[in-house]
This record gives C-alpha cells, sequence and structure tokens, in this order.
C-alpha cells in the first residue's frame, strides 16, 4: 500500500511540472464555466420567455368571450415546452424539437420555434455545453496527460530501476490510475460543486421533480466514463513501445470515439431507416381520413353508417328527433376518426425513430462515447423518449380540450341552430391549464439498458485488460 501512495504522490508531481498539462487543465475549466454560466442564462431566458407567454395564452383562453364551444375550439391556444433545470447541462433534443403548439380541433399541428431552425449547419457538430466539455474535450485532456506514464517511465530508465526495487507492474499501474482520476477530481472539482449545488440547494422546476437523483446519476457516469478512458490511456502507454505510439494510437481511438463513429452510425441509420417528409406524413393523414385507414370507406359512408346508428339506438326517424344536438356527436365522432388516423401514421414514424436510436444503443455497445451521450440527455430531459412522452400528454390534452367543447354542444344547443348557441367562461375554465412533469430517472433509464450495459462491460473490459496486461509483463533484463 505504501508502494502505491509512493507511486501516486510521483505522478502527481510530474504532471503539475508539465506546463502543458496545468494549461490544457485551466482551458478545460474555462470551457465549462463558460459552458455551464451560458446554459443557465439560456436557460432563465427561456423559462422567463415560457412563463410569461404561457399566462398570457392562458388570459386568451380564459377570455374570449362568449361563443360557440365549437368556434373556441378552433380558437384554440398554445402549450409550450417547459425547459428542464439539467437542460442548462445537456441541451440534447431541444434545439430541434420545438418549444410550442398550438392547439385546435381536427389538426395536430407540429411544434414550432425549433432553435436550430435560426442556425447555421455547424449546429450539428453541437453547442458549446457542459456535456460536450465532459464527453469529447475531458478525454481529450486525459490522453496528453496519461499517454506517457509508462513510456516515459521506460525511456529514462526508471521503470526498470521501479521494478529491480520490488515494485509490481499492479502497484504501478493502478498508481497512476488513481493519481490521473485525483488530478482529473480537482480539474472538475469547480465544476461538480455547481452542479452538486443544483441537487442540494433545491433548484427544481415543474416539469422534473427529481434533479438530485439525476445529478447523482449524472456523476457516476460521467466518472465511469472518465475512469475508462484513464485507464485506457495508461494500458495503451503499458503496451506501446515509445511515447509516440502511444499517442497516435490514444488520439486515433478518440477521433474514432468521438467523431468518427457518431457520425457514421447516424448516416447509416438515416439511411437503412428512412423518414418521410412533413409534407408527406401530413398528405398521408389527410387522404386516410378522407378514404379511411383501408382506403375504401369515405367520409359520407362513414357519417351515413354513425346517423343510422343512432337513429336505430334511439328509434327515431331523423336526427332533429334525437335527445341532444346530433351535430355535436358527429363533430367529435369525425375527431376521434382522425385522432385514431393521426395515431396510426405516428406509430409508423415513430417506428422509424425507434428503429434509428437501436442502432445507436447497438453501436454504443461498443463505444462507450454513444453510451454516455444518450444517458446524458435521458437524465437531463433533453432525449427523444422525454419528447415524446411531452407529445402525448400535450395531445391527450387537446383531445380532452377538443372533447368538452363538442360534448357541451351536443348537450346544450340545438340540431341547426350553430350560431344561436353561445358558450362563456365557465366552460372555458373547466379546461385546467396545461402542466407537464418528466418520467422519473428511472423510468426513462428503462430505455437505455444497452447504454447501461455498455459503461459496465467497458469496465469489465479495461479491468480485464489491465489485470492480464500486468499478469504477462516480463520483467526488465536491460
Amino acid at each position: 500500500m505504501q508502494g502505491l501512495f509512493t507511486i501516486l504522490s510521483k505522478e502527481i508531481k510530474v504532471a503539475l511540472r508539465e506546463k502543458l498539462i496545468v494549461t490544457l487543465g485551466i482551458i478545460i475549466i474555462l470551457l465549462l464555466g463558460v459552458a455551464l454560466y451560458a446554459g443557465y442564462v439560456s436557460y432563465e431566458q427561456q423559462q422567463a420567455t415560457i412563463t410569461k407567454t404561457k399566462k398570457e395564452k392562458r388570459k386568451e383562453w380564459l377570455n374570449q368571450g362568449d361563443k360557440h364551444p365549437h368556434i373556441a375550439a378552433h380558437y384554440g391556444t398554445f402549450v409550450f415546452k417547459p425547459k428542464t433545470i439539467l437542460s442548462l447541462f445537456d441541451f440534447g433534443l431541444d434545439a430541434y424539437t420545438g418549444t410550442s403548439v398550438y392547439l385546435e380541433a381536427h389538426f395536430q399541428h407540429e411544434f414550432m420555434f425549433r432553435p436550430a431552425q435560426d442556425h447555421s449547419s455547424m449546429i450539428r457538430f453541437g453547442e458549446l455545453s457542459a456535456a460536450l466539455v465532459l464527453q469529447i474535450l475531458v478525454p481529450l485532456l486525459i490522453i496528453f496527460l496519461a499517454f506517457a506514464s509508462f513510456t516515459l517511465e521506460r525511456e529514462s530508465g526508471t521503470l526498470k530501476l521501479l521494478i529491480s526495487q520490488g515494485v509490481s507492474f499492479h502497484t504501478l499501474t493502478w498508481g497512476k490510475i488513481l493519481a490521473y482520476c485525483i488530478m482529473l477530481m480537482a480539474i472538475l472539482l469547480p465544476f461538480l460543486l455547481g452542479i452538486l449545488m443544483l441537487s442540494i440547494t433545491g433548484i427544481e422546476s415543474e416539469a422534473i421533480p427529481d434533479v438530485a437523483v439525476r445529478v447523482l446519476l449524472l456523476t457516476t457516469f460521467y466518472g465511469i466514463y472518465l475512469f475508462l478512458f484513464i485507464s485506457l490511456a495508461v494500458w495503451v502507454s503499458l503496451k506501446s513501445s515509445t511515447g509516440r505510439n502511444a499517442l497516435l494510437t490514444l488520439l486515433v481511438c478518440w477521433i474514432f470515439f468521438t467523431i468518427l463513429m457518431p457520425k457514421t452510425v447516424a448516416n447509416l441509420s438515416e439511411s437503412f431507416y428512412t423518414l418521410p417528409s412533413m409534407r408527406l406524413f401530413k398528405a398521408q393523414v389527410e387522404a386516410d381520413k378522407l378514404n379511411g385507414l383501408d382506403g375504401k370507406t369515405p367520409r359520407s359512408v362513414r357519417m351515413a353508417n354513425l346517423e343510422r346508428k343512432y337513429l336505430e339506438e334511439y328509434q327515431v326517424d331523423s336526427v332533429q328527433q334525437l335527445p341532444f344536438n346530433y351535430e355535436g356527436v358527429s363533430m367529435q365522432a369525425g375527431e376521434e376518426f382522425g385522432n385514431q388516423v393521426y395515431d396510426y401514421n405516428l406509430s409508423q414514424l415513430r417506428g422509424l425513430f425507434q428503429k434509428q436510436n437501436r442502432l445507436g444503443s447497438i453501436a454504443s455497445l461498443i463505444n462507450p462515447f454513444l453510451s454516455v451521450q444518450h444517458l446524458s440527455m435521458a437524465l437531463s430531459g433533453t432525449d427523444m423518449h422525454t419528447s415524446i412522452h411531452f407529445e402525448e400528454k400535450v395531445e391527450a390534452y387537446r383531445r380532452e380540450l377538443i372533447r368538452k367543447m363538442n360534448n357541451d354542444m351536443a348537450q346544450n344547443s340545438e340540431y341547426g341552430e350553430f350560431y344561436g348557441y353561445k358558450a362563456g367562461s365557465k366552460l372555458w375554465q373547466e379546461i385546467e391549464d396545461f402542466s407537464y412533469e418528466t418520467p422519473t430517472a428511472f423510468t426513462i433509464l428503462e430505455n437505455y439498458k444497452l447504454e447501461l450495459a455498455s459503461l459496465f462491460l467497458w469496465v469489465a473490459l479495461i479491468l480485464g485488460l489491465i489485470s492480464y496486461a500486468n499478469r504477462k509483463m516480463k520483467p526488465l533484463n536491460e
């Protein structure tokens, strides 16, 4: 144990004498600070704008005046996607999923105001966020910190001296790994304290209640990810004959894991599972509404069947004799059929999304960068599954709003007197203001079992490689 601490202390002293390492550490700290501050400013501005606009639209809905319920259904309202507090750490897909959506009868509108629309194509390479720094730049710092951990000892002759004094390769390896872990923790300590404050000061938003759990999990996953790079760098240095070879090998691995493979997987997923354009998707929905999902049941046939059903059920000769306004019932039936058509087409579209993501999850088994990237977005509430969950809640809210408008029309108005009946603020108040809460951290992680398995498999692999290499290292006789 004494030898382990001696190696650990020596490695830290050597690294501190290297001005390049100190400089890179300062740069990383500055980048993390700037990224976290910029993310916080963006979060505050967007959240303030969303809160203000949400109140304005709610007021407009409540004060829209007396009007027919179906007109109110088309008057509609807006729903806004709340920003999660952890989105300031990892922006994820927020730039692409939109911030608001207009709700009205008969139509499912797409989300508007996607920040990516206001950026150049360079946004595809990622915005500067704290997550991006930890995922890409910190591993690069680790490479420059640890690539010569063994090769420098071998080239200077100190490795032979240490072994001759009875220090085992096992002690050397783990002394170096622990030293680099301590140095990295020291570099990241200000950032870790900032993230920790989010969990212990009770900073939460209405959308994400389990911040503390998510921060703890994020810290754990990123800790495992960075430990993998440290261990890989030390192992490569142990197996390399020169520092140049070790550095070249590690840089090739870094480029492959963080740049080439993610882009290749994304391109392959798009090629294998091509998504239709929004124009084609909407055109298909409208065609199915017009002709039925089977293509043989037009709207006129469906409406005639519905009318016949109610006439037979109530044993009357005309819809005017029904004890309710049949127009409201038929409108709601049309709405429900439209919902059925939309759900069917949307399930086909989301099936393609799921297949694309599945390919990325499978690829994460051989790339820990993809694993931590997916897990980071999930815990920050900025991933695809959270976005889909939000869209489902919004659509359920829209359907309930329209259902109440149509039911009020059916129960309180007369057939053929569309403009004769007007509802008022009492009905508008029955529509509660929309609120959203993300799934819990553990619920959302159920979608990322392959990513979780990948991290732990990589830990087992790297520990196995280090253990095997230490056992197989031959005594130095020269």
